[in-house]
């Protein structure tokens, strides 16, 4: 499996590293994780092969509104997950039916939450493709698709002599 890019853009330093931390302990397998502390910089990376970001909503000096709107016309299939620290459930809700499916407060769950949301996203794709089909009858496919090739290796093989 080829691994994702992933984009954190989160200003405070200690809250960057933790998260950093965090998540390369749980997704080095799958993901390309890269820090960026504006959103110039982050913006200047984004490209076809940007996966997910991870977009704190209480940034300093940017507009989290804009930032997340210039990402998604430079790839509509990006993934973006916001985190913020405010606690006003208002101020969540406004943000939510405006911008991403994605929406963590940042307390004491925030890390399980981001994990739990990056599990959905990355291994979305192996799910559907279980449920349309179901273990047995993905398994059943395997095997006969192995076998479908062994023969046709088998003939080659018989073919050749």
């Amino acid at each position: 499996m080829e691994k994702q890019n992933l984009y954190i853009l989160e200003q405070n330093t200690l809250s960057s590293a933790v998260l950093m931390n965090f998540l390369e302990k749980r997704f080095s397998q799958s993901l390309n994780i890269s820090l960026f502390m504006d959103g110039q910089s982050l913006l200047k990376k984004i490209d076809a092969t940007t996966a997910i970001v991870i977009l704190d909503y209480d940034l300093s000096e940017e507009s989290a509104d804009e930032l997340f709107l210039a990402i998604k016309n430079k790839n509509k299939a990006i993934e973006i997950i916001m985190l913020s620290s405010d606690e006003e459930i208002g101020t969540a809700i406004d943000a939510y039916q405006k911008l991403p499916k994605s929406f963590v407060i940042k307390d004491k769950n925030d890390l399980n939450k981001i994990q739990s949301l990056l599990n959905r996203i990355i291994y979305f794709p192996v799910k559907i493709i279980q449920h349309f089909f179901g273990f047995k009858e993905l398994l059943a496919i395997f095997i006969v698709e192995v076998l479908y090739i062994g023969l046709i290796v088998f003939m080659g093989f018989q073919f050749l002599k």
